[in-house]
């Protein structure tokens, strides 16, 4: 090598140890950074006394709630095709092979006796169905009955020192009411989050059979057949779905009112199956025209347009034409809220009709029946 780049070399060498023992010895120290922490945080507790009663609040509600809620797995075997092989390509045959389908989702202890509420969709088809607790017992469950139409599933479990938690009341949710959900979003196991209600009312679908509360609480796939519960405790809803364009969650989520699913519970605990209560009218939203026609003030309430025979419609002295404006005092909004109406009232009550006939106001009493098998079936979902 030229004794020039060689000498070059050497002084290059030379500036880049001084320039590193500078770096290296800033402030008279070796090796060193200076570090100086925060000794305390910049507020006190009586500063944010507000703030940690509601932490504290809010740890206690889940603590009390979390033992409740399972994680349900469900399975059944299922047949399929198996891969071709070069002599199965040539001899023209396709070949069966089993293969083990499974659900993952979540369930809420709802009586001493071991009764699990859950989606319908979570253990449909299925021959297996495991339970596993926050105590980490893991428990065979009993399907004692499935509702597809709502959505409600209920499971039994043989099992010692459980914990259920209340059905709240439904219809005294107010959008903007905190509430939490709790469940086991892919497979991870008592997750809590938290929000409040968005909206009461909402219809999934066109032709749903219940209405929904929509809320704002995470859930994700596993969280189905989860609880929704209030800041008591009181479990107010079932996750049941959600609206996303991904296929996770995106801030709009859907829960099966606990008035619902309590009906659906005792329904099938005392009788085995789901009793749907039946008036015998076909019914049709006011428009518009159709309030002015009728000379009605607005649009509330539902135009009856076809009586059953042999109801309890016909019974009650109903016509076709008559215009239904309250149920037992409260006012009709529509045809939905009217068949929900109608829908949570036993089988065996009254209900007490104010409509308008020919623009008299008038009343009738009407006892509500079973629903026909033939009907009962045709409803969505079934």
């Amino acid at each position: 090598m030229h004794p020039r780049r060689i000498l070059l070399l050497v002084v290059i060498g030379i500036l880049a140890g001084y320039a590193w023992w500078r770096y290296d010895h800033r402030d008279g120290r070796r090796g060193t950074e200076k570090f100086t922490p925060l000794a305390a945080p910049k507020l006190s507790l009586d500063d944010v006394k507000v703030l940690m009663a509601i932490d504290a609040e809010y740890t206690r509600l889940v603590q009390s709630v979390v033992p409740s809620v399972v994680s349900i797995t469900s399975s059944r075997t299922v047949t399929q095709l198996a891969p071709l092989t070069i002599q199965d390509v040539l001899a023209g045959r396709a070949r069966a092979q089993s293969a083990k389908s499974t659900s993952l989702g979540s369930g809420v202890i709802v009586s001493k006796e071991g009764h699990i509420l859950t989606n319908h969709h979570v253990v449909a088809d299925m021959t297996e169905i495991r339970v596993q607790l926050t105590d980490g017992r893991n428990l065979p469950a009993t399907l004692i009955g499935s509702d597809p139409a709502t959505d409600i599933a209920v499971l039994r479990i043989e099992a010692k020192n459980i914990e259920p938690l209340s059905l709240g009341e439904s219809d005294d949710l107010r959008v903007g009411q905190q509430i939490f959900a709790v469940g086991n979003p892919y497979g991870l196991e008592e997750s809590v989050t938290r929000g409040i209600i968005s909206a009461k009312g909402r219809q999934t679908t066109s032709d749903s059979a219940i209405e929904h509360i929509q809320h704002d609480a995470a859930v994700n796939q596993g969280n189905s057949g989860g609880p929704l519960v209030n800041v008591r405790g009181e479990v107010i809803g079932i996750n049941s779905a959600i609206f996303s364009r991904t296929g996770g969650w995106q801030g709009i989520s859907f829960a099966i009112p606990s008035n619902t699913a309590r009906r659906i519970l005792e329904g099938i605990i005392k009788r085995g199956r789901m009793v749907r209560s039946y008036l015998g009218v076909v019914m049709q939203e006011i428009s518009p025209e159709l309030a002015r026609n009728f000379g009605l003030a607005d649009t509330a309430g539902a135009i009856i347009t076809e009586i059953t025979p042999d109801s309890p419609a016909l019974r009650s002295g109903l016509q076709p034409g008559d215009v239904v404006r309250t149920v037992n005092g409260k006012r009709v909004k529509g045809v939905q809220q009217l068949r929900q109406m109608i829908a949570s009232t036993e089988v065996g009550q009254e209900l007490e009709l104010g409509f308008i006939r020919r623009g008299t106001a008038m009343a009738a009493k009407a006892k509500v029946a079973e629903m026909p098998a033939e009907l009962s079936r045709l409803i969505p979902g079934r």
